[in-house]
């Protein structure tokens, strides 16, 4: 996407804010603390703050990060804007033990080892991500969220007791600026960049009355994509069909997004306080499909090799990338004579469609050579939806900050209601025509908690916090695997001939389907014709040159008879496209082929109906001790804990009921019906940590040095895997020996995606971390994180994802995982940075530098090991087409600018994020056919242009 392609809406919209608002960044507010921000989020912006004097709200109280007694760390708003940082994704770069990658659209955050990839509506995050205190669900749409931002706090270890499910990794909260009581003031920042990249974003704070105030900020980006297409266009490759850029083919990784956000604080009394904000964020660019390397591993080439892995050939059509995600608050807080009281209530919307095509390859020599020219032309595509509506109410009750106990107690409700879509289609394809899964998934949490600390002395304190949490989810919808095999004569078998699917024009009917019961007659079984319906119910516009449309139309039984010869339509006229058309199925002309297209049948088509629910509670806890050796020295030592939720699998039953075509599945009464939905428990995180942290001042030079170490028990670990309906039955522990060998190999073709609790771990390990300021303006910080071990411990066998049973039995099978390390653990990690300021007469110059360094990891729990497979057919390269490992890195950003005069009026800076242009994988998956790679943001630079009235 390019600058010319902006839309006349976002035209307008980038105007209005440029003139209405302005940037807060790098300005200083003029009011006091108090009236900058609210009472639960106060940190001044006035001047520098030092290292000892750094706020956060991690422990959901205000204080530094010299007196919390744990593992926290933050980053500012000037530092966001000073480095180049532009979405969550970003800050993992600056941040150890912080990882944070976007796969096709989905934020997986993982701190220090813990987290989750499983992206489904049945799967859960372990970091909580929060948008101005208030948890986030699903944050797909955050590439717009970061404008006017105060602080983003990360809270490292359980926080289970504090913020309840899904912390079990720690929190990430995303706190932007509050309205300012008793200041009016307004401004606008614009930038440009590399990628033809343009930005605008502003504010304005207005003083609504003494006691009241208003804020609105508003952002815009577009840009270019980061991948550059090198597809040969159509005449090249000797195709009729757009193929490249200059045909209006893009790629990924181009940008549109918007931001707006607006709050109203209201004092009426100097003990009561009231917050309304509203936030809308959308994201209009093409999205987030990764890369896949399974060519170039197949053919012997080394990744590593690859000088710039963002040069892609692009195929099929541009992705679409369509989010809208707003939000608004209800924040209340009462300062009462015996205990305060707050209240919360938020309400989330978030729409997420996302439809693409996977590159087929990166360049490197030869690459052109290596990929077909039928693979330009094929239209196998993806579609995603998520529509998620959640509402947050937290009731808190608290003391006042210095009381002997210091104690909080509260409920919270969480509620989600959400309606998903996956669909795909296999595009001429003889087997396989794609899957649909269409799901409503509801989810409601509560919980309790109460936290103390005691001060025993005035150097002494003892913290203890429980919390008890309730989970009830269930879900309702339906899968299916089409798979309508063209067989050629009666005496061939399948598969045929592929049939276009998905080209031009090709719509999913998506959430707007009427069918959801395939069994429209309710006998149990689902013959030819109600599978056919089904299909057809979940398109809303066939392609341009699909075929199914016309072979379908004739409304014969196609399972139990031949199509009439006269009926069929022709090869090129009608829209059939084969895999090989030297061997057309529709040539008339020729009495051999005349019955190559003699009977169509739904072969291994499967339907199962969704109907899982799941109840499960637990407990989280934590004690602390922390002694204040001096004003400048704490000791602690903490244990706390953390659960993420458990949950239930597609399920299985449903395949007996609704297989077509295959015996064995066609007696209802053959499974469990116990078995609906096999169940999953939640995951439990127990961290052991001692810590100190130290001030220190001499003469003209004031620092801090902080070091922990610390012991994660990691149990009950959730793996999500890939398993033929056999190896699930057998897992759930029925006894397979009533099926015959051909049954058996039916239920072996019949694929889902399975978690389970697979496994414990454990990890451990030290952090350092400090900052000096020197005189001068100069400031030297650091962190250094050393994750010793991040292993799995005690494991059973877990089945191997990376290969398919239906494609390579051989492979899918179980395999060892214990002693492997742990997804995203490099085993150092090291961030740091300088910088200086100079005042001069006109003005102040500032800059700084950032260094950060990785060693290597692995992002696959099978941690590249190629399992002896002697005996069995693979794929050709497979071996490399595991490879998943990334190896060490150093990343450098450089950041400058010049604030005009001692008001700060105005502000010019620059900045080069990934100097080095680094590219290194932040996720990798890898399935049967695919080794794909989503990586970190590439070198970019730009200037920005800051004015304040």
């Amino acid at each position: 996407m390019t600058l010319k392609t902006q839309t006349w809406r976002h035209s307008v919209s980038a105007i209005a804010i440029a003139a209405m608002f302005a940037s807060p960044a790098a300005f200083a507010q003029e009011t006091d603390t108090e009236d900058t921000v609210s009472v639960a989020e106060a940190q001044p912006q006035e001047e520098a703050v030092s290292v000892q004097d750094t706020i956060v709200t991690v422990g959901r109280r205000v204080t530094t990060l010299q007196d919390y007694a744990g593992t926290a760390a933050l980053l500012t708003g000037d530092q966001i804007k000073q480095l180049g940082i532009q979405n969550i994704e970003d800050i993992d770069s600056q941040i150890p033990g912080l990882s944070v990658a976007n796969n096709q659209g989905n934020i997986e955050v993982y701190i220090r080892g813990v987290g989750s990839s499983n992206n489904t509506e049945l799967g859960d995050p372990a970091a909580a991500t929060h948008l101005n205190g208030v948890y986030v669900p699903r944050p797909s749409g955050f590439g717009a969220a970061f404008f006017d931002i105060q602080r983003v706090e990360v809270n490292v270890g359980p926080q289970g007791t504090l913020r309840g499910r899904n912390a079990t990794a720690g929190s990430v909260d995303i706190i932007p600026w509050a309205p300012g009581i008793g200041s009016t003031d307004a401004g606008f920042e614009v930038g440009v960049g590399n990628y033809n990249e343009v930005t605008l974003e502003g504010y304005a704070n207005i003083a609504v009355t003494d006691n009241s105030a208003f804020r609105i900020a508003g952002y815009y980006l577009e840009r270019d994509s980061y991948l550059e297409s090198v597809t040969p266009c159509s005449a090249d490759l000797g195709l009729d069909i757009p193929t490249c850029e200059g045909e209006g083919v893009g790629v990924a990784e181009a940008a549109d997004d918007f931001g707006v956000r607006a709050a109203y604080l209201i004092e009426p009394t100097d003990r009561f306080t009231f917050t309304l904000t509203g936030d809308y964020l959308e994201n209009k660019g093409t999205g987030y499909t990764g890369i896949n390397f399974a060519n170039p591993l197949g053919n012997d080439i080394d990744p590593e090799s690859i000088d710039n892995p963002r040069e892609v050939f692009g195929r099929g059509f541009t992705p679409r990338e369509d989010v809208e995600h707003w939000g608004v608050k209800a924040h209340l807080e009462y300062d009462g004579d015996w205990f305060n009281a707050e209240y919360i209530g938020s309400m989330r919307d978030l729409v997420y469609d996302y439809e693409f095509i996977t590159p087929a390859s990166p360049n490197y020599p030869g690459a052109l050579e290596n990929i077909g020219t039928g693979t330009f032309d094929d239209f196998s595509r993806v579609r995603f939806i998520t529509d998620s509506e959640s509402t947050v109410h937290e009731l808190r009750f608290f003391s006042d900050e210095g009381d002997k106990v210091y104690w909080t107690a509260g409920a919270f409700l969480f509620e989600e209601d959400q309606r998903t879509f996956l669909g795909t289609t296999g595009d001429r394809n003889p087997f396989f025509q794609g899957v649909e899964f269409n799901q409503t998934t509801s989810t409601e949490s509560y919980s309790f908690y109460g936290d103390a600390t005691w001060s025993v002395n005035d150097d002494f304190r003892l913290t203890g916090g429980i919390r008890h949490t309730n989970d009830e989810k269930e879900r309702f919808g339906v899968n299916a695997r089409y798979a309508f095999c063209t067989i050629s004569a009666p005496d061939f078998g399948c598969p045929g001939v592929g049939i276009g699917y998905g080209t031009e024009g090709f719509e999913f009917n998506a959430l707007n389907r009427t069918i959801f019961n395939p069994d429209a007659n309710s006998n149990g079984e689902i013959d030819g014709a109600e599978s056919i319906a089904f299909f057809l119910d979940g398109v809303r516009n066939f392609g341009d040159r699909d075929g199914w449309d016309d072979l379908f139309a004739f409304g014969v039984d196609i399972q139990d008879a031949g199509l009439a010869l006269e009926d069929l339509p022709q090869c090129e006229g009608d829209g059939f496209v084969v895999s090989d058309p030297a061997n057309c199925s529709f040539d008339f002309d020729n009495p051999v082929n005349n019955r190559l297209l003699a009977t169509v049948t739904p072969f291994f088509s499967n339907f199962a109906l969704q109907s899982g629910r799941l109840e499960n509670d637990f407990t989280d806890w934590r004690l602390r001790a922390e002694y204040d050796v001096t004003p400048d020295n704490l000791f602690y030592g903490l244990i706390a804990t953390g659960n993420k939720s458990g949950g239930f699998n597609d399920n299985i039953e449903g395949t007996d009921t609704f297989g077509v075509g295959n015996p064995a599945l066609g007696a209802p009464a053959t499974f469990n019906t116990d078995t609906l939905a096999p169940t999953y428990d939640p995951e439990q995180l127990t961290l052991y940590e001692i810590g100190s942290k130290n001030a220190f001042t001499f003469d003209d030079i004031s620092g801090t040095l902080n070091v922990s170490a610390f012991y994660y028990d990691y149990e009950d670990l959730q793996l999500t895997t890939l398993l033929s309906t056999a190896q699930a039955l057998e897992f759930e522990g029925f006894d397979l020996s009533q099926f015959d060998e051909d049954d058996l190999a039916s239920l072996g073709g019949q694929v889902v995606g399975f978690t389970f609790n697979a496994a414990d771990a454990e990890i451990y390990g030290g952090q350092i971390e400090g900052g000096v300021d020197l005189p001068g303006d100069i400031n030297l910080r650091g962190t250094l994180l050393m994750l010793t071990r991040a292993n799995i411990v005690s494991s059973q066998e877990i089945q191997d994802s990376r290969y398919q049973a239906d494609v390579d039995a051989g492979n899918a099978v179980n395999r060892p995982i214990d002693g492997n390390r742990l997804p995203r653990t490099p085993e150092i990690q090291f961030n740091g940075s300088i910088s200086k300021a100079v005042e001069t007469d006109y003005g102040t110059f500032d800059g700084i530098v950032s260094a950060g360094y990785r060693s290597s990891s692995f992002m696959t729990i099978f941690n590249g090991i190629d399992y002896d497979t002697t005996d069995a057919q693979t794929l050709n390269g497979s071996d490399a087409r595991l490879d998943d490992k990334v190896d060490g890195y150093w990343t450098f950003d450089l950041g400058a600018g010049y604030s005009h005069g001692f008001d700060d009026k105005w502000r010019i800076e620059g900045y080069i994020a990934n100097v080095t242009d680094v590219q290194k994988p932040q996720a990798i998956i890898i399935t049967q056919f695919d080794n794909t790679r989503f990586f970190n943001r590439p070198r970019t630079y730009g200037a920005r242009l800051r004015m304040r009235f």
